[in-house]
């Protein structure tokens, strides 16, 4: 590993059995926050699965982070 500049990267894991596990446990928090994928083979254009990406990228958002109803 090659590290470029003259900043502090104690942050950077160089065990790679520590990173590996670190990396795992950070894959399975980010697969959590999203909603499921619905499996099988589907057949559509481009855009369609861009459409489907979107939408799905939008209810993880809303799920994140709920709106407030203001109560007048």
């Amino acid at each position: 590993m090659r590290i470029v500049g003259k900043n502090d990267r104690s942050e950077i894991e160089l065990d790679p059995v520590k990173a590996y596990r670190r990396g795992r446990a950070m894959d399975k928090l980010l697969r959590s926050a999203a909603p499921p994928i619905k499996r099988g083979v589907m057949r559509g254009t481009h855009d369609y699965f861009n459409r489907i990406d979107a939408e799905r990228q939008t209810e993880a958002a809303r799920s994140q982070y709920p709106r407030k109803m203001s109560v007048p």
